[in-house]
C-alpha cells in the first residue's frame, strides 16, 4: 500500500516543496499522510462492513452518472500517472547510469519489463518482487536525510505552524493530495480481497497495516523535503526541471561523499519501480470492476472480470503501459509529474465526500461502527482544505 501510494510525482513534489520552501511546507506532507490515513481506514471499514469494493457502493447507492463520470475521470488519470511513473524511471536510470542510459528509453525499458512481469506474476510473487525495493528505497531516503540533517527547532516550526507563501498552494495541494497516493487508495479494497481479508473480524489488523503504512509514508516524505531544505534550499541553489534528481544526487555527493550520490539514486530508484508495480498492479483492478459495473453483470461474473487473469484486467494494463510510452519522451518530465500531482489531487475531497455519505448513512450490519464524531469531522476538513486552498489559487490567477 505504502510502496504503490509513494512515487516518482511524491518523491519530486517534496524535492520541488523543499528547494523552493524550505521547511515551511513540511506541515502539508505530515497533514496529508493523515488524511490518507483516514480515508483509507475509512473506505476498509466499508468494505468490511458490507463485503463490497467502495466502486460497488457508488454504484448501489449513488446516482449512475457519478460511476460514469468516475470511469472518464480513472481513464484521465491512469494516463497522467502511467507517463509521470514512466518518467520518473528514466530520470532515474539516468541519473544512476550517469547519463549512460537515456531517459526516454531507459523509461521505455521499465515500462515493457513491469508490464511483463504483472503480466505473467501471481499477486504474491509481485509483493515478493517489491519487498526488496522498498527497504532500499526507505533506508536509501532516511539514511540521507539523517546524514544531511540541521537546526531541528526549524524543523519542527514547519511542523506544527501552518503557513502557505505567495504562490505556494499549487505544492500544498499537491504535497496533501499526492503523499500516500489518491486514486491508488481505492487498491485497498482489492488488495483486501486478494489477502482474504473480508469481514469484521480483520478490522484491527487494517487498521494497524494502514497506521504503519501512512507512519512509513510520512517519515518517507519528510525525509526528501528535508534533504532537498538542505540541498538546494539552504544552498541558494536554483531546481531546474531535466535536473531536479541528478542535481539532488550531485550535491548530495558533495556534501556526504560518493556514496551519497549512490544512496540516494538507488533509492529514487526503488521508490519508482516498487510504484510502477504497485500501480500497474492494483489499478487494473479498479478498470475492470468499474466495467463490470457499468456493464451491471452478475456478481459472479463481476467476480471473474476483477481476477488478475482476466481479459478485462489484462487490455487496462496494456492500456496503461502503453499510453506511458509517449510521456517518456516529453522534455519536461518534472512538469508531467507535477501535473500528475494536481489532477490526482482532486479525487481526495470526491472521496471524503462519498465517504461522508456511504459511512453514515447506508444501513451497516454489526459489529463495525459507522464514522464516529471526529471522523466525520476530519473528512469536513479534508473538503475544506481542498476547497479553501484551491480558492486561494483561483483568487492569485484572477486578482482584482
Amino acid at each position: 500500500m505504502a510502496a504503490s501510494g509513494i512515487g516518482a510525482s511524491d518523491i519530486l513534489t517534496a524535492t520541488v516543496a523543499g528547494a523552493m520552501y524550505g521547511r515551511t511546507l513540511l506541515w502539508a506532507l505530515v497533514l496529508g499522510a493523515f488524511f490518507k490515513f483516514v480515508l483509507s481506514e475509512g473506505l476498509a471499514r466499508w468494505q468490511l462492513a458490507t463485503g463490497s469494493t467502495l466502486l460497488e457502493g457508488w454504484a448501489r447507492h449513488l446516482p449512475r452518472w457519478v460511476l460514469a463520470l468516475f470511469a472518464g475521470y480513472l481513464v484521465l488519470w491512469a494516463v497522467a500517472v502511467s507517463g509521470a511513473l514512466v518518467s520518473g524511471c528514466g530520470m532515474a536510470i539516468e541519473n544512476l547510469s550517469g547519463g549512460a542510459i537515456p531517459r526516454s528509453w531507459g523509461g521505455v525499458a521499465h515500462a515493457v519489463v513491469a508490464f511483463a512481469v504483472i503480466y505473467a506474476a501471481r499477486v504474491s510473487g509481485l509483493m515478493r518482487l517489491m519487498k526488496p525495493l522498498i527497504v532500499l528505497m526507505f533506508v536509501s531516503i532516511v539514511a540521507c536525510a539523517a546524514i544531511t540533517f540541521r537546526d531541528p527547532v526549524a524543523t519542527l516550526e514547519g511542523l506544527l505552524v501552518p503557513a502557505i507563501p505567495p504562490a505556494a498552494g499549487t505544492y500544498v495541494l499537491s504535497l496533501i493530495g499526492g503523499i500516500g497516493g489518491s486514486l491508488t487508495l481505492l487498491s485497498y479494497n482489492y488488495l483486501l480481497r486478494e489477502e482474504g481479508r473480508v469481514d469484521a473480524r480483520n478490522l484491527r489488523a487494517v487498521r494497524l497495516d494502514l497506521g504503519l503504512a501512512y507512519v512509513f509514508t510520512a517519515v518517507f516524505g519528510l525525509s526528501v523535503m528535508l534533504i532537498a531544505e538542505r540541498v538546494f534550499h539552504a544552498a541558494g541553489v536554483a531546481i531546474s526541471d531535466r535536473e531536479a534528481v541528478s542535481r539532488m544526487a550531485a550535491q548530495l555527493g558533495a556534501l556526504i561523499g560518493p556514496a551519497g550520490f549512490y544512496i540516494y539514486s538507488i533509492g529514487f530508484w526503488a521508490a519508482v519501480l516498487a510504484s510502477l508495480f504497485g500501480v500497474w498492479q492494483t489499478i487494473p483492478s479498479v478498470f475492470a470492476d468499474c466495467y463490470s459495473l457499468l456493464r451491471r453483470l452478475a456478481p459472479a461474473e463481476r467476480a471473474a472480470v476483477v481476477r488478475i487473469s482476466s481479459p478485462q484486467y489484462r487490455a487496462a494494463l496494456a492500456f496503461m503501459a502503453l499510453a506511458a510510452v509517449p510521456f517518456a519522451f516529453l522534455d519536461r518530465p518534472l512538469l508531467i509529474i507535477v501535473a500528475f500531482t494536481v489532477l490526482g489531487s482532486l479525487f481526495i475531497p470526491f472521496l471524503a465526500a462519498t465517504l461522508l455519505f456511504l459511512n453514515n448513512a447506508v444501513p451497516w450490519p454489526a459489529p463495525i461502527r459507522h464514522n464516529r464524531i471526529l471522523t466525520n469531522a476530519v473528512l469536513v476538513i479534508v473538503l475544506l482544505v481542498f476547497v479553501i486552498v484551491g480558492g486561494m489559487e483561483i483568487a492569485a490567477l484572477f486578482p482584482m
